[in-house]
């Protein structure tokens, strides 16, 4: 489980080898879900050697200046296997890669597009560039190379290079994309970037689809923050969300996420003026979330309680 990351083993070797493509992503078609919008559907489960860590969407945005890529996956297997995917659909270049957030499920894949087009610019939030050049990428491989028994090997970091804060909006001809971010949700650095033209939104692990939201890395997460942050997407117009896990979908998607949420938090915080402690109260609040228990990571709910309880208790003192 990610919140094992400081549990790191050393780097197998990374000399030179064939990139072979998982198997996992050669089995999935790029959907096809708006006239530029392109994603692959991972999988939910954590990483092992059968996916080499892949379990993100990552996506793709035919504009008329070239393909811009969301999130290309865990690592240097995975981001080939997304090129492939783009081979098959149109001929441009990439010429963008956003990452949505620090976690290496996501943008460890930059190494394969980089390789391939090298002048392609890679975007995020300054904040996470400047966590990743403190060496978080160096963690998460070292993480998935444990977790896959070494299924990463050739897999380097390629950090995001250009650093947006949020509300800026670029343009790829006839195509603009919105950066939103609202503060510390899923982390302290998440974009959500918007297709204009096409009433979509790419979320990031702000929303997930059927998987218990921050539950990977839940110690990075605001949980009132995330749910600020769902509210501010279902505030837009937008009629078409990708989640950084799970199926794609209409509203229903980021108002599932922040139903459970606003049930985890507001049940924490009743127990907690009831005065039980974490471990106390965990049995109550997984019942109140009982119509959730078929989401991946359920069985993780207890830890997910204990930060919401260190945040519901910091709340207390301000």
């Amino acid at each position: 489980m990610f919140i094992l990351l400081g549990l790191f083993v050393p780097l197998l070797g990374a000399g030179a080898h064939e990139v072979v493509v998982p198997a996992v992503i050669g089995k999935l078609s790029a959907q096809h879900l708006t006239q530029r919008i392109y994603v692959i559907h991972g999988p939910q489960a954590l990483p092992s050697p059968k996916t080499h860590a892949f379990m993100n969407n990552p996506g793709f945005i035919v504009t008329s200046k070239g393909v811009v890529v969301i999130d290309p996956g865990s690592s240097l297997q995975v981001g080939e296997g997304v090129l492939e995917k783009i081979a098959r659909v149109t001929d441009k270049p990439v010429v963008a890669v956003f990452n949505t957030h620090v976690h290496g499920d996501h943008w460890l894949g930059n190494q394969a597009v980089h390789a391939r087009f090298p002048d392609a610019v890679i975007y995020a939030h300054q904040r996470m560039i400047e966590r990743a050049q403190a060496g978080e990428g160096e963690s998460w491989i070292a993480l998935f190379q444990k977790m896959t028994k070494g299924a990463l090997t050739g897999t380097q970091v390629v950090p995001p290079t250009v650093g947006l804060k949020g509300g800026e909006v670029l343009d790829f001809g006839d195509t603009q994309l919105r950066m939103l971010h609202t503060g510390k949700a899923h982390t302290d650095h998440d974009l959500m970037i918007e297709v204009i033209q096409e009433s979509a939104v790419f979320t990031g692990d702000v929303v997930t689809n059927h998987r218990v939201p921050s539950s990977d890395v839940p110690q990075d997460a605001d949980f009132k923050g995330q749910i600020k942050a769902i509210n501010a997407l279902l505030a837009t117009d937008n009629q078409l969300f990708v989640p950084g896990h799970g199926l794609s979908g209409g509203r229903e998607v980021p108002e599932a996420s922040l139903r459970f949420l606003n049930i985890l938090y507001g049940s924490v915080r009743r127990y907690y003026e009831q005065g039980l402690s974490d471990y106390e109260m965990k049995a109550q609040v997984i019942s109140d979330l009982a119509e959730f228990k078929d989401w991946y990571n359920f069985d993780e709910l207890g830890r997910v309680i204990s930060f919401v309880y260190l945040q519901v208790e910091k709340d207390s003192f301000e």
